[in-house]
C-alpha cells in the first residue's frame, strides 16, 4: 500500500511541476514539438496557460488522492482524482482549439 501512495505521490509532484512549467514558463515543447510549430505565436500564451492548468489539476489530483490514501483505506479518495482528470482533460481538449 505505501508503495502505491508514495508512485502515486511522485507522479502528481512530476505532473504539478510539468503543469507549472507549461504554464508560468510557456515551454510549449513539454507536452510535444507537434504544438510548438503549429500553435500560432499570438495563441501561445492561451494555449500554455489552459494547457498548463489542465496538467497541473491532473497532478494535484493525484497529490491530494495519494494524501488521503496515506492517511484512510478509503477508495473515496479517488473522488478527488477523478474531478481533478475530468476537470484537466478539459482543458486540454479546450486548448486544442490553438493546435491548428
Amino acid at each position: 500500500m505505501i508503495v502505491g501512495v508514495i508512485i502515486l505521490a511522485a507522479v502528481g509532484v512530476l505532473l504539478t511541476v510539468l503543469g507549472l512549467l507549461i504554464w508560468k514558463k510557456e515551454k510549449i515543447n513539454l507536452l510535444h514539438d507537434y504544438h510548438y510549430d503549429k500553435v500560432k505565436k499570438e495563441d501561445k500564451k492561451a494555449f500554455c496557460t489552459l494547457s498548463g492548468i489542465g496538467v497541473l489539476l491532473v497532478g494535484a489530483g493525484l497529490l491530494v488522492t495519494a494524501v488521503i490514501l496515506a492517511f484512510t483505506d478509503s477508495v473515496l479518495s479517488y473522488i478527488a482524482f477523478g474531478i481533478c482528470f475530468i476537470a484537466g482533460i478539459s482543458l486540454l481538449i479546450i486548448a486544442g482549439k490553438y493546435n491548428k
